[in-house]
């Protein structure tokens, strides 16, 4: 899937690749992983890899995160870009799911994401995605506040609606995160 992924790249963009062999940094992020000492051998158990290269304001890469528990095991792959110069960022992004239910196989999800940063504290994002098998389309806006400069806390407020060509209403959505790293 990466070779695809580079070959893809290599057709749309040769000159980004022209003189420079790509060599992509592998990193192995276990989470949750099952110990001797857990007394719950039900739980869910969860790891993610990723890999990533950059070439100037331009990156590319891939993540694949896996969750394991004894009724259910997922996979999921994506494929990004990203395009970041000083305020304003432009993110693509195919995610598909290798492991769905019988009536839903291979769910991919197609979204781009342009962000502009009105200072390091705001920031404003629009993420548009469609569902390929779905056939869901989703339009969301999102404002950030990082009352910090670092990343130690984060709220999220975004508003957003599905349209769907299998269903007729429009549906909307209302979001409220809030992140803090400790």
């Amino acid at each position: 899937m990466k070779k695809l992924f580079l070959l893809f790249l290599l057709i749309l963009c040769p000159a980004v690749f022209a003189e420079e062999e790509i060599y992509l940094d592998k990193q192995i992020t276990p989470q949750n992983i099952y110990s001797k000492m857990n007394n719950s051998p039900y739980a869910s158990h969860s790891t993610s890899f990723s890999s990533e290269k950059n070439f100037g304001n331009f990156t590319i890469g891939t993540k694949s995160d896996y969750s394991f528990s004894p009724d259910k095991y997922s996979q999921s792959s994506t494929l990004f870009t990203k395009y970041q110069k000083n305020k304003f960022s432009f993110d693509t992004s195919y995610k598909n799911k290798g492991f769905t239910s019988l009536n839903k196989p291979m769910n991919g999800v197609f979204s781009f994401t342009p962000e502009y940063k009105l200072n390091s504290h705001l920031t404003l994002q629009n993420i548009y995605s469609t569902s390929f098998l779905d056939k869901n389309r989703k339009n969301e806006l999102i404002f950030s506040i990082k009352p910090f400069k670092d990343d130690r806390m984060n709220f999220d407020i975004g508003a957003g609606q599905i349209y769907s060509d299998n269903t007729a209403p429009v549906r909307s959505q209302l979001n409220f995160s809030t992140k803090f790293k400790f």
